[in-house]
């Protein structure tokens, strides 16, 4: 679970241009995930979709084996160097 001190540390790293180099090449993953969906803010994690990591499978609802994405700005919590893709691809 992200708490309010890593919201504030993404957004500030995405205004002041840090950790742009991890960043850039998360984000290059995260596009080609199913979970990746653009809106008015930016792209985030789409947590109104689940997926399951084994079978690569997507689903609109809860299953066995699946996880929801995150719902994170994307461009925010991919600066933050510990923090993880909730299905595990960075």
């Amino acid at each position: 679970m992200v708490n309010i001190g890593d919201i504030i540390k993404g957004h500030t790293n995405e205004l002041l241009g840090l950790n742009k180099d991890i960043s850039k090449a998360r984000l290059i993953i995260c596009k080609d995930c199913p979970l990746y969906k653009i809106t008015a803010l930016g792209a985030i994690c789409n947590s109104d979709l689940w997926y399951n990591p084994k079978t690569q499978d997507v689903s609109k609802k809860e299953k066995d084996g699946y996880i929801r994405g995150c719902g994170c700005r994307l461009a925010a919590k991919t600066t933050i160097s510990y923090m993880v893709c909730p299905v595990g691809k960075w």
